[in-house]
Parts: C-alpha cells; structure tokens; sequence
C-alpha cells in the first residue's frame, strides 16, 4: 500500500511539472506564475530543460497508470519511456550552468550544486536499475520503475519551482 501511495503521489508531481503554464480556459485574467514570467529562447537551457521534463511527464502520463492499475501493463511501452528517461538523466544535469537561473528550476540548484547534483545521479541510477529489471509484468514494473518517482518526487521537493494554487 505504502509503494502504491508514494506512485500516486509521484506520478501526480511529475504530471504537473511540465504542465506548467496549461490552464483550464477561464474568462478571467490570469496572474504569471514565477515560471511564466519569461519566455525563453529556444535553445536556451530553461528552455532545453523544460522540452527534456516534458518528455520525462509523458513517459509518467504512460507508465503510472499503469502502475496504478486504471490501465493494462505495456512491458513495451514501460520500456520505451525508461530508455527516454535514460536519455534526459544523460543531458539534464547539463543544462543548469551558472547564469541559466529561471523557469522552474529553484534557486537551491545553484547553492546546493552537490546536493542537486546527487539526487539527479539517484534518478539516473534508478532508470539504470529499472532498465536492467526489464520488467515484464505489472509487479515487476511496481518495484522496479516505483523508486524512479520516489526520486522524481524527492528531487521537486526541493530543486523545483512548484507552480503557485489558483485562487
């Protein structure tokens, strides 16, 4: 119960961190969130960051419900989005040189480079295990890709912007 709880709850913080910006329509103005205050160029590492998070948030759009049990388990399409967060672990940490401070990324990564530094490696290491699991059946994928949010989860708690609640 306790792995299923912390998947629910990860899979809620990853589905939001790149959705930000997206807001059910309204016809009432709408105040910037600090992450949307800037547009950033494209190329740009806030910008760079944002497209590699959105991946990581599709591959959690496709993989918790599964982990969750409101759809069949795909071992493939498990698969196919641990290889994507294989390839953002490889480039994120790259994208956070001095100077590229913004969008949703906290100012705690650049006084905590080591500490940011790490949990980025618990998540690489993570996706790593879970790749080598190759897992093949719904409990497989439950103890093998549920520590993959854990560390997702625990890395927002404190090296991301959350998106300020709507009053």
């Amino acid at each position: 119960m306790k792995l299923l709880l912390s998947i629910t709850l990860a899979v809620f913080a990853v589905s939001s961190m790149a959705g930000c910006g997206q807001q059910e329509e309204s016809s009432e103005p709408q105040a910037a969130s600090a992450h949307e205050e800037a547009e950033f160029d494209e190329g740009s590492p806030q910008h760079e960051r944002h497209e590699l998070m959105e991946g990581v948030r599709d591959g959690a759009e496709v993989v918790g419900p599964m982990l969750k049990g409101e759809v069949e388990f795909d071992a493939a399409a498990a698969m196919q989005t641990l290889e994507t967060w294989k390839d953002v672990g490889e480039k994120f940490g790259d994208l956070f040189p001095a100077g590229s401070e913004g969008g949703e990324a906290a100012p705690a990564i650049w006084e905590d480079r080591e500490g940011f530094d790490a949990a980025l490696v618990k998540w690489q290491d993570a996706t790593g295990a879970a790749i080598a699991a190759n897992p093949q059946t719904l409990d497989e994928a439950r103890a093998s890709i549920g520590p993959i949010f854990d560390t997702c989860k625990n890395c927002h708690d404190t090296y991301r912007i959350e998106e300020e609640e709507e009053e």
